[in-house]
């Protein structure tokens, strides 16, 4: 019985320790759409994360994650606020959408809510993108 318990609640927290790592260790494996906003009620950040949220399935083909950065409050890596708006050089009060690449680069870089055509576009012209999208079609 105490091997069930433990079993269980371990594969209930493996996911939850995988889940979210510093931005450097995404690093040649995932690309970032970083979401700054200075607060949660921003019409910005809402508009952005419906669009996020409609675009789901273009993230996983990408290898892409969505990281956002609220106030102090972090979601998606391990990093603090501070040190995500030190490196990226944003202010706390304002609004920003960053895309990220593989090998750490910005490619996007924008005070506006960013549709994800234009993201996705920025992405497929990548000359990495391009081999990975080789390397994954079927076949025949």
């Amino acid at each position: 019985m105490k091997s069930l318990l433990l079993c269980t609640t371990l594969a209930l927290a493996l996911p939850l320790c995988a889940a979210a790592a510093s931005v450097d260790d995404y690093a040649w494996h995932k690309r970032l759409l970083i979401v700054f906003a200075s607060q949660s009620s921003l019409p910005e950040l809402a508009k952005q994360r419906a669009l996020i949220a409609d675009a789901k399935a273009g993230f996983s083909e990408r290898d892409m994650l969505s990281i956002e950065v609220i106030g102090n409050q972090v979601q998606g890596t391990t990093d603090s606020a501070d040190a995500l708006r030190q490196r990226y050089h944003v202010a706390p009060d304002t609004f920003r959408v960053l895309l990220i690449g593989k090998d750490g680069g910005v490619k996007i870089d924008s005070h506006e809510p960013v549709e994800m055509q234009r993201v996705f576009g920025t992405i497929d012209t990548m000359p990495m993108r391009r081999e990975e999208a080789q390397r994954n079609k079927p076949k025949s």
